[in-house]
């Protein structure tokens, strides 16, 4: 089916979110402070998505951790 990635104006607890049911991602704009920060964020829930999708069984918390190291790699190694 695909991702969708919505944007939302009011302020929320979360900066973005993923949901399985739907396949939906909201990324709420107002919790961000610069156009890289929301790059970022739509980057995190849309691998939420390829995760789910690619069929690998990780539990919350393993699932973060990979997507932190994913997103923060090129920092890492350089």
């Amino acid at each position: 089916m695909g991702c969708t990635v919505e944007f939302k104006l009011q302020k929320d607890d979360n900066r973005g979110i993923y949901y399985e049911e739907t396949n939906r991602c909201l990324i709420y704009l107002p919790m961000h402070e610069t156009i890289e920060d929301v790059y970022k964020t739509i980057s995190h829930e849309v691998f939420h998505y390829c995760l789910e999708e690619s069929g690998v069984q990780l539990d919350e918390e393993q699932e973060e951790k990979l997507i932190f190291n994913i997103q923060w790699a090129e920092y890492s190694l350089g």
